[in-house]
């Protein structure tokens, strides 16, 4: 089981940069499965940034409704 916060999220952000930067690589030799492997972990990164910070922003605004 994986469980993250947003205090993760420049790692994450940092994680998908290298990944991104492993796809082009991969591309670029010809090494197509590799690409692809590495496409469904920038996905999934994604998947983590964006509802880390949706959870942020339902944060910020429970806390502005609670002033």
């Amino acid at each position: 089981m994986f469980v993250t916060t947003a205090e993760f999220l420049p790692q994450h952000h940092a994680q998908r940069q290298a990944t991104l930067q492993i796809i082009s690589a991969a591309e670029a030799s010809g090494h197509a499965r590799v690409a692809e492997m590495n496409r469904q972990v920038a996905g999934n990164l994604d998947k983590i940034i964006a509802a880390l910070q949706a959870e942020g922003r339902d944060d910020d605004e429970a806390a502005a409704g609670a002033s």
